[in-house]
């Protein structure tokens, strides 16, 4: 588990199966990302999708998937890349530093779990400019690549991890 200032990722895990049944989302978030109920469901169903709590003081404060399955390549030719899936923080726990918080985690992260991979890439939907603000600070770069989702045009964000 990385941990900074009381953020920490952490692997799912069934103990916060309470809250992940509980988490919600406004309608205007939706549109843009997965619950974590809906998104555990595949990751039950693909095996290459890693579902990543985040956490502060122990709590479920947001959540998102590592998908390192055929996807990636609509995102990126690296074979050393991660998708970023169905990221989101919880609604009690936004515009409180938690996602730049658990971003900036992200690379320690993955270089201790997944220590072949050295990029991580994610979609953002064009319209969602919060979202894009939120990676543009965290360390996430737009690489000009464009793909379609079911909401319209994404812009492709990627970041390198940085190896130790």
């Amino acid at each position: 588990m990385e941990n900074t200032k009381n953020v920490a990722l952490a692997f799912y895990s069934e103990t916060y199966d309470s809250s992940i049944h509980n988490y919600t989302l406004p309608e205007e978030q939706l549109i843009y990302t997965a619950l974590p109920v809906e998104a555990i469901v595949k990751c039950e169903q693909e095996k290459d999708r890693t579902p990543v709590l985040i956490l502060v003081e122990n709590k479920l404060a947001g959540f998102f998937v590592l998908d390192a399955g055929e996807a990636v390549k609509e995102y990126t030719d690296s074979f050393g890349a991660l998708l970023i899936r169905s990221y989101s923080i919880h609604p009690d726990y936004q515009r409180n530093g938690i996602g730049k918080k658990s971003l900036k985690l992200l690379s320690s992260f993955i270089q201790h779990h997944f220590p072949t991979k050295n990029e991580v890439v994610l979609g953002v939907n064009h319209k969602n400019t919060a979202a894009q603000h939120l990676y543009n600070r965290s360390g996430f770069v737009d690489t000009n690549r464009r793909i379609f989702g079911s909401q319209g045009e994404q812009f492709v964000y990627q970041m390198n991890i940085k190896k130790a």
